[in-house]
Order: C-alpha cells, then structure tokens, then sequence
C-alpha cells in the first residue's frame, strides 16, 4: 500500500469550480451577478439566497445555512475573539 501524503487546501481559483460543481450537485441554482466591487456569486434552493465574493465562500454560507438555518448568527462560543486573542 502507498504512503498517503498529506495536503493542504486553499481557496484561491482552482477551488471556485469544484465549489460551484458541489452546490449544484446540492439542488443549488447558481448564477453570477454584477456587483460594485466585481462579480457577486448568488445560489439560491427554495426561498433561500446566498451571495458571496468566490465559489469557495458561496459554498461555505450555503454550508453554514444547512448546519444552523435561522440561527445561523450565533455569537457564542465566540470562536472568532478566542483565534484573535491567541494571535497577540
């Protein structure tokens, strides 16, 4: 058996098609939109929109969505201000 080497992804360009390819694969309609600062990449399943900046982030709202629906602004734990302050 072979040695499985560890990797590592980022969002950058390479990422925004196979983001694009899960969400519809998801049921998502997705389309582009123009946007005052660039492209806005928008999904939509049901009553439900998303608009994001890249593929990648389209895909981790729509994912954030599905975990938490309507309460996906949860503020506690903060997560975010522990990683901050750890950065000091």
């Amino acid at each position: 058996m072979g040695t499985k080497t560890k990797s590592s992804l980022v969002a950058s360009g390479n990422t925004y098609n196979p983001s694009l390819i899960v969400l519809r694969d998801k049921g998502y309609e997705i389309w582009l939109e123009k946007g005052e600062n660039g492209s806005l990449w928008c999904a939509r399943k049901g009553d439900q929109d998303f608009l994001a900046y890249s593929g990648p982030e389209l895909l981790g709202l729509v994912a954030l969505w599905e975990h938490l629906g309507d309460a996906w602004n949860q503020q506690r734990p903060d997560i975010y201000g522990e990683l901050m302050d750890a950065m000091d």
